[in-house]
């Protein structure tokens, strides 16, 4: 697994902790503990949120999890890197947007800099996601 946690979620290492619930196991977290990062007994992964206990299904196993974060991943760091901000007085600010608003201004049309479209990387994250379900049920 990288470093960095996608989407706050951080898994714990496979041994992971020991049971919390019967049947599941706390394999990881979201945002540093607002929610659980839950594997059930059939293998299947959720998340649960600590204040009121609600579960949403999150992927068919652990392995199908970390791979989803791998290739998600891979997916943004491979695309055009994010602009930079931008600082503007409110009269600086008022005036771009009634410029935008009177058609003036447009927003770019095709990613600016490095890094590869959206179309292209989104067939790469496709491939890799058929590729995975074909090797999981062992075809």
């Amino acid at each position: 697994m990288r470093e960095e946690h996608l989407f706050g979620i951080h898994l714990y290492p496979a041994t992971g902790r020991a049971d919390v619930v019967s049947g599941t196991r706390e394999i990881g977290n979201v945002h540093g503990g607002e929610f659980l990062v839950m594997e059930h007994s059939d293998g299947t992964t959720s998340v649960c949120d600590v204040a009121t206990g609600h579960c949403s299904p999150l992927n068919r196993d652990r392995k199908a999890t970390e791979g989803f974060l791998e290739a998600f991943a891979e997916y943004l760091s491979s695309g055009p890197a994010a602009p930079a901000p931008v600082t503007m007085t409110a009269e600086q600010a008022a005036e771009r947007l009634r410029a935008f608003r009177e058609g003036q201004i447009r927003p770019p049309s095709s990613p600016l800099g490095r890094g590869l479209s959206h179309r292209t990387r989104l067939r790469k994250l496709r491939n890799v996601g058929g590729a995975r379900k074909l090797n999981s049920s062992g075809a």
